[in-house]
């Protein structure tokens, strides 16, 4: 655990829980299919290319999970963002496919909730930067218009897992934003950078990583169970470094 920093004023509160525009989200996950598309597409073979992130993964695999979480929201089924890629099927195929549901998605997103749009949004931008690592000079990806959206419901989850887990509140700060997660006065403070906040809130940063995050009040490891919550838990080993 780091050292605590000489107190600054504290950013303002945010709500996570704020609704979002469907029509804005309809242009973010637009782009970001546009994105992951050029990225797998630059590789010499995709089929191959392993995602340190998802080990289990191909970049080939990584098309077929997200096409299969798209065909399963424009189908409006109950489904959240641990669907295993579409088996058996070319990239070009799959990329086809998933563009051709871009007709469908406008609708979707009108007749879904707000939660089930932020799990398909905060899906695809965490795979994009999963693809990213193999790209020289990616972008922060802070500057993502998924990012905020992204990061809130990634705060949400998280603060869940609190209440689930008896553990007691944190507050989470970032440049220009902060939360207050759980029941009661927070035992501690985690202040980072947004990306790395982000990336520990969603299964891509070890233990050991997370707790090199600037922690203040309680160890850092009274909150550990917590980062396990939905479908994300550390990794064992590390898959990126702090700063990606």
């Amino acid at each position: 655990m780091t050292a605590a920093p000489t107190p600054t004023a504290a950013p303002a509160p945010h709500d996570p829980a704020a609704p979002h525009d469907p029509a804005a989200q309809l242009a973010v996950y637009r782009r970001t299919r546009e994105t992951i598309t050029a990225l797998v597409t630059a590789l010499p073979d995709p089929a191959a290319a392993r995602v340190p992130a998802c080990p289990d993964w191909s970049a080939r695999d990584l098309v077929g999970h997200l096409l299969h979480i798209c065909a399963s929201f424009v189908a409006l089924e109950d489904s959240q963002i641990d669907l295993p890629p579409v088996a058996a099927a070319p990239l070009t195929e799959l990329l086809d496919r998933w563009a051709e549901l871009d007709a469908e998605l406008p609708a979707a997103l009108e007749r879904s909730p707000e939660l089930r749009r932020r799990i398909l949004l905060l899906d695809v931008f965490s795979h994009e930067i999963d693809l990213r690592p193999a790209t020289p000079g990616a972008a922060d990806p802070a500057g993502h218009p998924a990012f905020d959206g992204a990061l809130d419901l990634a705060t949400m989850g998280f603060g869940r897992a609190l209440a689930e887990g008896g553990l007691p509140a944190l507050r989470i700060e970032t440049a220009g934003r902060s939360w207050t997660l759980g029941t009661g006065t927070p035992a501690g403070v985690l202040r980072g950078p947004a990306p790395d906040v982000f990336r520990s809130l969603t299964g891509r940063r070890t233990r050991a990583q997370i707790e090199l995050l600037d922690w203040s009040g309680s160890p850092a490891g009274t909150w550990g169970p917590a980062f396990t919550w939905g479908p994300f838990a550390p990794p064992e080993a590390e898959v990126e470094p702090v700063g990606r």
